[in-house]
Parts: structure tokens; sequence; C-alpha cells
């Protein structure tokens, strides 16, 4: 996370940056912006990011979550395809606020 956040970041302030030289409004509340079309990400339905416990004690049950078809605790919705979430931002009315 602490990689993809800023940059995640970022592309939501290029989508802004695109409504507002079409004369549209920022996005705001973005959850049902990204929740509407599946087709703005990739979705990861293959691995984990499960791991070992040994390094805390006798514990060799690896703990994590495994990717799955839509949104999962390990991947989220999956990887962000910007083309897609730039055709769809300039098509959405913004949240009401």
């Amino acid at each position: 996370t602490s990689a993809s956040a800023p940059s995640f970041a970022g592309m939501v302030a290029l989508l802004n940056e695109a409504r507002f030289k079409a004369g549209k409004p920022p996005m705001g509340f973005l959850n049902p912006f990204l929740y509407s079309s599946p087709d703005m990400f990739f979705d990861i339905v293959k691995g984990d990011n499960a791991m070992s416990r040994s390094f805390i004690g006798p514990y060799k049950t690896p703990v994590g979550y495994a990717a799955a078809p839509g949104w999962d605790a390990s991947t989220g919705l999956g990887s962000p395809r910007f083309d897609q979430m730039l055709a769809e931002a300039m098509k959405v009315a913004p949240a009401a606020s």
C-alpha cells in the first residue's frame, strides 16, 4: 500500500484534471464510481498474500487471503486500467455531496 496508494491518488488527480478541462466538476466520493464498472480494473483471480507465521513462533499455518473473482481482501478490486477509468470518469456525474 505504501506504493499503490500514492499511485492511485495520482490517477484520481489525472481523472479530476481531465474533468476540469472538460468543464466538469471533480469526482468527489469515489466508492460508487469504483464499483460501477468492473472493466476499470484488471481482476486478479490467482494467487494470495499468505505468509508463514513461523517468524513469530512455532506456527506453520500460512496467514493471508486468496485472490478471487471480483473484490477480495488480497487484491481489492484489482489493478486499475487508467484508460477505462478515464473513459468512465468522463461519462459520470459527480457524487452528491
